[in-house]
């Protein structure tokens, strides 16, 4: 196909083929069905945007659009979507420009939510409050996610052979298919989000004995039961336990999801770099990380910049 060709082509079009190259088979089907809702979107707002008439104000017009029935934070979540695709598209010279350049990003007014993530603090005192010398169950969960910043479906997934001892590594390389009615083992979120974690010392020490002896093979949050299938585990489940944890420490209640922000925010607080955290939390790629963690990266410079100050005042 020639460029001018390629530049007639509908943008909606290219995502689908983008989606379908690039997404199908290598992320979840829960994220893949967002890329299809977006695509569903963009059918509607621009169903007959030509590439060779894709611009920025093309771009934010569709943002400003999208904008209109949804909250900022979303918007962002759209933007991200759409816009991996878009910078293939420039990267293989079909757009002349890069609509996304300085795309502003609106919303409206957020709902009162509850706060995504804790002090670090406030996370000291959670820690305090859970029941650790009980077998293994939700207060290990919590604890667990707020060590490694794992997901809640990576979480459930976990089984005693994913521990090595001798390196001190938790590997992540499948999840716990809690959606379902059957259950199960499912495919990371993104091939991505396949990784090996560092374990604290103080993790191993407390975890180590709880896993002795049980199956190397089998999820250690999930009841097996005796037919051999799997207990029910609810997202539900861990959220309301924080809930009444949150409470009785005396801090901001916040979800299960709030624990892995929590530990992304405490990290980036004390000066890990940006990278190592998004390997960590097995996101796509950094940029990822940057935006989700915009309000930490924020105060960071802030502070770099009082360093910055002090540092250049010394020289004379």
């Amino acid at each position: 196909m020639t460029k001018r060709k390629q530049k007639e082509r509908l943008f909606v079009d290219c995502y689908d083929e983008w989606i379908e190259i690039y997404k199908v088979g290598d992320v979840s089907d829960t994220t893949l069905k967002k890329y299809w809702i977006t695509s569903e979107f963009l059918r509607k707002t621009c169903p007959k945007l030509l590439l060779s008439d894709f611009d920025r104000t093309q771009y934010q017009k569709i943002l400003n659009e999208y904008a209109k029935t949804h909250e900022k934070s979303t918007t962002g979540d759209f933007h991200h979507l759409v816009k991996a695709c878009i910078k293939d598209l420039f990267h293989d010279r079909q757009l002349e420009v890069d609509p996304t350049y300085r795309a502003v990003i609106k919303g409206k007014a957020p709902s009162d939510k509850k706060k995504k993530f804790l002090q670090v603090e406030e996370l000291q005192k959670l820690m305090h409050v859970l029941d650790l010398n009980n077998e293994l169950g939700v207060d290990w969960m919590v604890f667990i996610i707020a060590k490694t910043g794992i997901r809640f479906a990576e979480a459930l997934g976990i089984t005693p052979e994913d521990f090595d001892w001798t390196e001190n590594k938790l590997s992540i390389d499948k999840t716990w298919d809690y959606k379902s009615g059957h259950g199960g083992f499912k495919p990371t979120k993104t091939k991505g989000s396949v990784r090996k974690i560092t374990l604290d010392w103080q993790t191993i020490g407390l975890l180590k004995p709880k896993l002795e002896g049980l199956p190397p093979h089998e999820p250690i949050f999930i009841e097996k039961l005796e037919n051999g299938s799997y207990k029910k585990y609810f997202n539900s489940t861990i959220n309301n336990f924080m809930s009444r944890k949150c409470k009785e420490a005396g801090i901001t209640e916040i979800s299960c999801h709030g624990l892995r922000h929590t530990h992304a925010s405490v990290l980036l607080s004390a000066g890990v770099s940006i990278h190592s955290i998004s390997a960590r939390l097995g996101h796509a790629d950094v940029g990822v990380t940057q935006e989700t963690y915009a309000h930490v990266l924020d105060e960071l410079q802030k502070k770099d910049d009082q360093k910055m100050i002090a540092t250049l005042m010394q020289i004379a």
